[in-house]
């Protein structure tokens, strides 16, 4: 029952100040979520055969379910001066009568309600601007309506171009359903592969493949059994069980196998077991109190990550325990005792570096770490939605297809709310002052076109006074201004969007932007709002589905990091807590806090921005860290009691426990590193940051962990 559901309502608190006013907007003006569609033309679009695809394509889309309306030059009125000094709201194109492309461009050219919004200023690309369905949850039905559309365009043989936010939605929706899942195999195909060379045998593969199979269903059938859907940010739970189940079955396998003289099989495994029960069951309880302070989060995708991860954790651990103990129960679920060798030697190595040269290890860790801080200083907090698509995609193509012929398409919403209605004191004064407003922004770079019910007005004063482009303005005497407010119609154009409210206190500004990223977006709203001044007892409001975007990013990673700041904190209290040491779990937060700058740190420098796809990288790098880290301390405390050299203890903690710790890392660090594959760039980013974070989470707890060790002494 688990489908995908990254609708609006998820991602907010319930009754959010931004939410309302999206709602409350697609209430009066209807949705605002465009499909942009733009046919280049051979020659000029204002040939006979261009203006027949054109009209063609305007009632595709019309017709399309789900579509409320599409609007183009092929069904739009004009408004005009007749010969006579009358009105002309005649249709620019009629299909079937005789073809006048001359007097169409004329018409086009000299009405600035068309040319630069429709048409291009070069005349050879038409845009049809298809606006869906108001719909409470378009998610669920936009993939369904963008591929009956596509569908009969692609019937057509029409050459058009898509573009949209909605488009972008689903064919990242598309690739992750296909491509990722085939890389998602891939990889777990490459750790089990993996795993069988270092293991040697087949046997405790299965027995892992199990225990991940059984920990994920637990999880993912709990998960829709309570109605949820996974989203951008759940989806990382699957993930969290392969790390927590491979790490627990190679800790038990691992350990079950190894060498104990004078005793048998049977109480070998039985005590191997036993002595592992506790670091993994440690490591599981920290795990999952970390996580479940995620609860506290005010995001609800953010508490339900953290209730079921920490579910999960606590699932998987189950699942291994009984999965390994039940397979121990044959031979040949045991590791060969050769598997790994070389990781063998390499850990000891590891091993006498850190007891002996322990200031140097932490002065190199010092080095990375002022490394880690110079890349962290670039590292932005952004999402670029379109710019997860690799640049040969077809809808990234197509976007700056359009961008490069046309020019900025992104429609921006705002809402200019009035104290009282058009029939009020100052109702001219706001009309006049929103004219103002949009000259000032058309002449802003980054800022294609405005639209407006104030256009209308200008358009009809226009023609009036028979100015040309010297008459695009709103004129200064009132009485003009209010015959031309009698005399418009703001339902002459049937497809146009609409722009007035019901109450006509509301006067509705769409902008046309470039397609960028929350950053870009949030700018360009901070900077074209600044440039409006209205009367007092008048205010604007950004809104539609651009600023609620901007929010829902920025929300999910600060939510997210401020979560994980929490979470770190819990789980080394924790620590504190079941070692009843606060000094031994202190000196363990250098190590486990290093691979996380180390990864933030990276991205900044490769310019990879800390988004909702590669926050979610915390949580694997929490997952990891701290189970390697409980391994070693609790290996550590026990060496300890029996060796009287601090150094002895933690050489051989590094070599008892590292073995499992290292093979754990490098079997998932391969594993990840298929995903870099992915046409999703978020994806692959996922993949190469997680592989970079699991081989730094190694080398911190074998070398940093040890080295602060050996140089602080902790008394246990």
């Amino acid at each position: 029952q688990v489908g995908v559901d990254n609708s609006l309502e998820i991602w907010f608190v319930e009754d959010d100040p931004a939410l309302e006013t999206y709602q409350e907007f697609q209430e009066e003006f209807g949705s605002d979520e465009v499909v942009v569609l733009a046919l280049r033309a051979k020659e000029s679009i204002f040939e006979a055969e261009s203006m027949r695809a054109l009209h063609s394509l305007t009632q595709i889309a019309a017709n399309t379910d789900g579509i409320a309306n599409a609007y183009s030059i092929a069904n739009a009125r004009g408004l005009d001066e007749t010969k006579d000094g009358g009105l002309d709201i005649s249709p620019l194109y009629v299909a079937g009568k005789p073809f006048d492309g001359e007097s169409l461009r004329k018409r086009v050219q000299e009405n600035p309600l068309f040319h630069g919004r429709l048409v291009a200023k070069n005349s050879k690309m038409a845009l049809v601007m298809a606006t869906m369905e108001a719909h409470d949850d378009i998610d669920s039905v936009r993939d369904g309506i963008l591929n009956k559309l596509s569908q009969e365009i692609e019937q057509s043989g029409l050459p058009v171009h898509t573009a949209g936010m909605g488009v972008i939605y689903s064919a990242l929706n598309e690739l992750s359903l296909k491509d990722s899942q085939i890389f998602i195999l891939a990889s777990n195909l490459v750790i089990f592969a993996v795993l069988a060379l270092l293991f040697r045998r087949v046997v405790p593969v299965v027995i892992t493949l199990l225990v991940i199979g059984v920990a994920s269903l637990w999880l993912m059938g709990l998960y829709g059994a309570l109605g949820r859907e996974t989203n951008m940010v759940t989806m990382v739970l699957p993930t969290l069980m392969l790390i927590i189940g491979v790490a627990d079955c190679v800790h038990f396998l691992g350990h079950a196998s190894k060498d104990k003289e004078g005793i048998s099989r049977e109480e070998r495994v039985r005590k191997s077991l036993a002595f592992m029960f506790w670091p993994c069951f440690i490591n599981s309880l920290t795990t999952a109190a970390g996580f479940a302070s995620l609860m506290a989060a005010p995001m609800p995708v953010i508490r339900d990550l953290g209730l079921f991860a920490a579910i999960g954790v606590i699932g998987a651990f189950i699942a291994s325990l009984i999965g390994c103990t039940i397979g121990l129960m044959w031979p040949s679920a045991e590791v060969k005792t050769r598997a790994g060798l070389s990781i063998r030697k390499a850990v000891g190595g590891l091993a006498k570096v850190a007891s002996k040269h322990p200031k140097s290890v932490l002065v190199g860790a010092l080095f990375v770490l002022l490394l880690s801080g110079l890349g962290m200083t670039r590292l932005k907090v952004d999402t670029y939605s379109i710019g997860f698509l690799k640049s040969s995609h077809p809808v990234h193509q197509d976007s700056v297809a359009i961008e490069s012929d046309f020019g900025p398409y992104t429609p921006l919403e705002f809402i200019i709310k009035m104290d009282g209605d058009l029939e009020s004191e100052n109702a001219l004064d706001v009309l006049r002052s929103v004219a103002s407003w949009q000259d000032a922004m058309e002449v802003q770079e980054g800022v294609g076109w405005t639209r407006s019910y104030v256009d209308g007005l200008r358009r009809l004063g226009q023609v009036w006074s028979g100015l040309g482009q010297e008459g695009w303005g709103l004129p200064a005497d009132d009485l003009q201004l209010y015959t031309l407010m009698d005399q418009y119609d703001p339902a002459s154009n049937p497809g146009l969007p609409k722009m007035l409210s019901s109450n006509q206190d509301e006067l509705r500004v769409t902008v046309g932007i470039p397609m960028g990223s929350a950053h870009d977006f949030k700018a360009m709203i901070e900077k074209l709002s600044a440039l409006a001044q209205f009367p007092n007892n008048v205010s604007l409001e950004p809104t539609g589905y651009l600023p609620l975007y901007v929010e829902m990013m920025d929300s999910i990673v600060e939510s997210q990091l401020s979560s994980f700041g929490l979470a770190f904190f819990v789980i080394f209290i924790m620590l504190a807590i079941l070692f009843r040491s606060l000094r031994l779990a202190a000196l363990a937060v250098p190590a486990n806090l290093l691979p996380v700058l180390m990864i933030l740190g990276i991205m900044g420098a490769a310019g990879i921005a800390l988004d909702v796809a590669t926050v979610t990288i915390s949580a694997v790098v929490l997952g990891l860290v701290v189970d390697d880290t409980t391994q070693f301390l609790y290996r550590f405390r026990h060496e300890l009691q029996q060796r009287e050299r601090i150094e002895e203890a933690v050489e051989h903690a590094v070599k008892g426990a590292g073995e499992a710790i290292a093979i754990t890392s490098v079997v998932l660090g391969l594993g990840f590193l298929v995903l870099t594959f992915t046409a999703i760039k978020s994806i692959a980013f996922f993949g190469l940051l997680c592989s970079i974070a699991l081989f730094a989470a190694l080398l911190s707890d074998l070398l940093i962990l040890p080295a602060t060790m050996v140089l602080f002494r902790p008394k246990l």
